[in-house]
Order: C-alpha cells, then sequence, then structure tokens
C-alpha cells in the first residue's frame, strides 16, 4: 500500500482546512500518517482517514531546523504533504516578511484564493473545488450534546465564539448586542465559548450560559451542529460551524468570503467598510494594526456596525421562527 505523510502544525481552524484533503487521500488508496501537534490532533481525534499520528510537540523543534526535521521524517512514504505555512505565510502575509509590507493591491491579487480549494491542491487534488471541512464525533459526544441541546427545548439557541488565535478576532460590542437581541427575544438563549481566558468577556445575563474554559473545544465545536445559530469572528469555531448547515454569522477581520466563507452554507459574512480590509495580513504586535481610539481595538472589528451585526441575528431569527 501507498503512504502518504501529511504535516501541519497550525491552530484549530487550519486543522479543518486539510480535512477533506485527508478524505482524498484515503480515497486514493493511500495509508495516511498525520504529523501535528496536540492541538490538531484534539480537532482530528476519530478522524476514519487517518491511519496512523506522528506526533510533534510544541517547540520541541527550533524554527531553523523544521525543515530538515521533515525531511528525515517524511524518509520512507511515497507521498509527503507539507502544509504548514500554507495558510499563515503563502496567503496570510507574516508581520516582519518583505512580503507583509507589499501594498493592499498586490497582497490581495495573490492572496484572495479559497483556503480549501488551495489546500486540496497543494496536496494533488486541484480539481475538487467547493468543499467545507469535516469532523468526527463519537456516538458518546452526540448523545452529550443531545442532552445539552434538550435543556433548551423551544428556545432559540445561540452560540456565540467570543475570540479567536489573534487580537483583530474579538468583537468589542458581543455583549451590548448579545443582550439586546436576549431581551428583545424572551425565548432565545445564548453559550457562549471560547479558551479559559475569554470567561474575562463573558458577562451576567439570566439567558447567558456561560461556557468559556468549561466546554472543550471538541464539545463547542459538535455544538454547532445542534444550535440555531453560531456567530463569531475567523474561528476554529466558525470553521467548525462550517461544516453543518448551521445558519451562521462570520465577522471578517484579515481574510475575505472569497478566502473562508464561499463555499459555507446558510452563512451571513460581513466586514467593517475601512480601508485596510482586507489586508491578508496576520499581525502579531498591535502597533501594525490602526487601531480605534474609543474601544482600543482594530478598526476591522471596531467599526462594524452592532446594528448591522443585530439585524442580521434577527433576520436569521425570522426565518428560522417562521420555517
Amino acid at each position: 500500500m501507498k503512504k502518504v505523510l501529511v504535516i501541519r502544525l497550525g491552530a484549530y481552524g487550519d486543522a479543518i482546512f486539510c480535512t477533506k484533503l485527508l478524505k482524498a487521500l484515503k480515497e486514493d488508496g493511500y495509508h495516511v500518517t498525520m504529523n501535528c501537534n496536540e492541538q490538531t490532533k484534539k480537532i482530528l481525534l476519530h478522524d476514519q482517514n487517518i491511519d496512523a499520528w506522528i506526533n510533534h510537540k510544541t517547540d520541541s523543534v527550533p524554527m531553523e531546523k523544521l525543515d530538515e526535521h521533515w525531511i528525515e521524517i517524511g524518509k520512507g512514504f511515497d507521498k509527503v504533504v507539507n502544509l504548514s505555512g500554507s495558510i499563515e505565510q503563502k496567503l496570510l502575509k507574516l508581520e516582519g516578511t518583505d512580503e507583509y509590507k507589499w501594498s493592499k493591491e498586490k497582497r490581495h491579487e495573490e492572496c484572495n484564493i479559497n483556503y480549501y480549494d488551495y489546500t486540496l491542491e497543494l496536496g494533488g487534488y486541484g480539481h475538487i473545488k467547493g468543499e467545507n471541512g469535516q469532523l468526527y464525533f463519537t456516538k458518546a459526544e452526540h448523545k452529550w450534546a443531545k442532552k445539552e441541546i434538550a435543556k433548551c427545548k423551544g428556545k432559540f439557541t445561540i452560540i456565540w465564539a467570543l475570540s479567536g488565535s489573534s487580537f483583530h478576532k474579538t468583537y468589542p460590542y458581543t455583549e451590548y448586542v448579545a443582550c439586546e437581541f436576549l431581551d428583545k427575544y424572551l425565548d432565545s438563549i445564548m453559550f457562549t465559548v471560547g479558551e479559559p481566558l475569554c470567561q474575562v468577556l463573558e458577562w451576567d445575563h439570566p439567558r447567558t450560559k456561560c461556557k468559556s474554559g468549561k466546554w472543550t473545544i471538541r464539545q463547542s465545536m459538535l455544538m454547532t451542529k445542534y444550535a440555531d445559530l453560531v456567530i463569531g469572528t475567523e474561528t476554529g469555531l466558525l470553521n467548525a460551524a462550517a461544516c453543518y448547515d448551521t445558519p451562521k454569522i462570520v465577522m471578517l477581520s484579515h481574510s475575505t468570503h472569497e478566502n473562508l466563507s464561499k463555499h459555507w452554507k446558510n452563512t451571513f459574512a460581513i466586514h467593517a467598510d475601512v480601508d485596510c480590509y482586507p489586508c491578508h495580513q496576520l499581525h502579531y504586535t498591535r502597533e501594525a494594526c490602526p487601531l480605534d481610539k474609543k474601544t482600543g481595538a482594530p478598526i476591522c472589528t471596531a467599526r462594524l456596525d452592532p446594528i448591522k451585526v443585530l439585524r442580521v441575528m434577527e433576520e436569521i431569527y425570522c426565518n428560522r421562527r417562521t420555517n
């Protein structure tokens, strides 16, 4: 049997981008070995298209030695697909590089490519277009999720992802919009999710269930299948929601609809009307991003009108309640 090694060191969303490539390789007759960090493995756990794992411990190999390391572990495989840096270098320019300083127009010309299509192309399946991610959960995980959603019977259930992996992936008016919606629509209930640090972004409301740091990332992702609406910035949780038909609102910051949500179903992709959007950049320092004086947040999030976000939520709510 022919063997392939797929390398992907990255965040939660990056793991989801590669799931349909794994499926294509498996269907093509490959024995698939996945080399990834623990963060990625959490997301890909139980993926039936992965036959073996090579675990990568974060910072175990110096950056300057990674290429040499990958050559070594790739020996004995018929094919090696290295996806590390495929999005967060090629299509999102890194702060500190020459490409990061390109004009907005030049970055857009090179980077406005769909992340899912591009990942399949890198693996040799460029003819496959229009795919989203695919996640695998156990019967026990589904049983837990169904039990949780059953507690909300008759309620319009919302999951709000509070933050992503970068500082421009937090919406500064989340609490305002959420509470405005909950107070207007009394049959609604909201779950806030994120890493433990996101607890500082949560608020008190009788129909807000604060789950940051309480639900695992897999639990939060699975619940996007059963909710009535998922909302958030460009986070791994929104990538998970894209695996399902659940209505979703994604607040774009450094990516375009073409990049991220082009193939997603039941999706409202919204963004602020600011000159720097879309930047196609990965910012590591706040100094690198234009900030809003009032909120201190990047303008790509701070100037996304909260009334606009609320109106889109209401549109989804009305459609859901009348259908």
